[in-house]
């Protein structure tokens, strides 16, 4: 009787120790805070971007850390205020969303028996660009063009290719047959308008992996009438009320992905333009 009394009484220490652990202080994780960097952030129920999305918070937004791991490799567990009720809510947000505000070398990863099979990229993702080369070296690089034309003195091969799992349409410029610009066009067609913030977020990850952080981020409100419907940005995006841009620059390359839209039409788009060859490239835009 006396040995599981003592049983009972050390499980009830133990608890206490773990319950102390979560709450404010020293011992706990609130002293740990994120910072939302990217232009939206979702915080879902679970550790999973198919689950209820409890809020979503824009740039900047500073929040709690819960657990000083990462759950599924992917997700942190985090608290936060609501601007739009004012309540304390908790929940799941991916890594890559946040930037931690803290010493990240004590954080450990939680790992499970079995992990979520995903579609792995396609051989194909964001490079660095060869300026310069030659209509005849692109096509001996890149094949057959599925379309050439010409846009005022530019001269234009387009590929159709999957980048990053995304179907989408690559243009290269040429001025003077030197290889100046290359846009790569997304043409995903979605019911649901708000699948296209997924992809611009999912280009802008994989933009971040090979160039690091961005230089400027951009959510431009034109209209805000959705601003606070987030089921609707996708719709806002459509209609021009709503623009998304990032830059990043290399020692030879200006990179801009741009989400922007017009009479209800949707255009993804990242372009590279060689630094070198910037005045030619600008024509493009004449």
């Amino acid at each position: 009787m006396r040995n599981r009394a003592k049983g009972f009484i050390r499980r009830a220490f133990i608890l206490s120790l773990i319950l102390l652990a979560f709450r404010p202080g020293p011992l706990g994780a609130f002293d740990k805070k994120l910072r939302v960097a990217s232009d939206y952030a979702h915080v879902y129920l679970e550790p999973d971007s198919a689950a209820t999305i409890i809020d979503t918070l824009v740039r900047g937004h500073v929040l709690s850390l819960l657990y000083s791991g990462k759950s599924k490799q992917s997700w942190y567990y985090v608290c936060f205020r609501s601007e739009k009720s004012g309540s304390t809510k908790s929940g799941y947000i991916l890594v890559s969303a946040v930037e931690l505000l803290f010493d990240p070398l004590k954080t450990i990863t939680i790992t499970e028996e079995s992990q979520d099979l995903r579609v792995s990229y396609a051989p194909r993702t964001f490079e660095e660009m060869q300026w310069g080369l030659s209509k005849k070296e692109i096509v001996e690089i890149e094949g057959k063009p599925t379309d050439q034309r010409k846009v005022r003195d530019l001269e234009v091969l387009r590929y159709q290719q999957v980048v990053i799992n995304l179907d989408c349409a690559i243009d290269y410029f040429f001025a003077a047959n030197k290889l100046s610009l290359t846009r790569f066009s997304f043409t995903g067609d979605y019911l649901d308008k708000n699948a296209y913030l997924q992809d611009y977020q999912k280009i802008k990850d994989a933009l971040v992996q090979k160039f690091g952080r961005p230089l400027e981020e951009g959510m431009k409100w034109r209209d805000t009438s959705y601003k606070d419907d987030f089921s609707s940005w996708g719709e806002a995006v459509s209609l021009g009320h709503l623009e998304l841009s990032s830059r990043w620059k290399t020692s030879q390359t200006e990179i801009t992905a741009n989400l922007t839209g017009i009479d209800e039409e949707i255009l993804l788009t990242v372009e590279y333009a060689g630094l070198q060859l910037k005045e030619l490239a600008k024509k493009i835009e004449e």
